[in-house]
């Protein structure tokens, strides 16, 4: 049955999807420091009224570790993650790094048999394998370690990207049980933007970003991170309320469907044959995944 949730969960993806395209176009014209920086930010004003609105005026009662955590989360999974998946965006395309984003679920699981102990089944790991062979599928290029397109280096910033966003969702993990959501993602958000200003510092990075809400190109990197990172984020806390979180994660997982499509409709790559088979294998492979975790 097609319900509220799953509505939410495919709605999430949809609009991830369209913020990874509106990304690429602005990175077209922004380097990927200013666009984090500025995305970071920019999250961090939408979420102060967000917080008030839904949890009040009251701070949670927060521990140094629960902080901690929360502060090394943002360090992580935006800081690293996102600049590194900006960058990735720039170097070979939507279509090529949305792929990619099919190993989150194998990260997070496998992590999650590290730090928290939990404990994988046989058929999770040929899904694992799985969407590994699909994404090398479509990385792979008889002249992948030369010098031609794409970049050998574009698909490690994008596995990184996505190896980062993981390792901060699973380090957290225990905290957000314990505090209300939406402080959990504005003091990520925090911590984000504290490490971006003091890596900018060390780098000798420009730290103002005010130009991109003037540029031209500044329109589709503030749409981007609105629906990208605020009304998915929304939309993606619904999905997991209304429906089962096996069914949320794969309907997540479209996205890199969704991302095929509109980075051929909007930005004129090309879906070759080769890139429809390694997402059907890598969607294949997280459903095998996130299927048997619920078992």
């Amino acid at each position: 049955m097609f319900g509220l949730g799953e509505f939410y969960s495919l709605l999430c993806a949809v609009l991830w999807a369209f913020a990874v395209i509106y990304y690429k176009k602005a990175g077209d014209h922004f380097s990927a420091y200013e666009m984090n920086l500025f995305k970071t930010i920019f999250v961090m004003f939408l979420m102060v009224p967000t917080v008030l609105i839904t949890d009040g005026f009251s701070v949670p009662d927060l521990s140094y570790y629960q902080f901690g955590i929360i502060f090394m989360s943002g360090f992580v999974g935006i800081m690293l993650a996102d600049l590194l998946y900006l960058r990735a965006l720039q170097l070979i395309g939507a279509s090529l790094t949305g792929i990619t984003g099919s190993l989150y679920s194998p990260f997070v699981v496998g992590m999650s048999l590290l730090f928290l102990g939990e404990v994988l089944q046989f058929w999770q790991y040929i899904g694992m394998l799985l969407v590994l062979t699909g994404v090398m599928l479509v990385a792979y290029r008889k002249k992948s370690f030369s010098n031609s397109h794409p970049p050998l280096i574009g698909f490690l910033f994008a596995i990184l990207a996505v190896f980062f966003t993981a390792l901060g969702i699973v380090i957290i993990k225990p905290v957000t049980n314990e505090l209300p959501f939406f402080w959990v993602i504005l003091i990520r958000s925090i911590g984000g933007y504290v490490t971006m200003v003091l890596v900018g510092l060390i780098l000798r990075k420009p730290l103002k970003v005010r130009h991109i809400l003037t540029a031209k190109a500044g329109k589709w990197l503030i749409i981007g991170t609105f629906i990208g990172q605020y009304l998915s984020m929304m939309v993606w806390v619904a999905g997991y309320k209304y429906t089962s979180a096996s069914i949320a994660s794969i309907l997540n997982e479209t996205a890199s469907i969704f991302i095929l499509i509109l980075s051929w409709l909007m930005l004129g790559e090309k879906i070759t044959r080769k890139k429809i088979i390694g997402i059907i294998i890598t969607i294949f492979g997280v459903i095998l995944v996130l299927k048997v975790n619920n078992y």
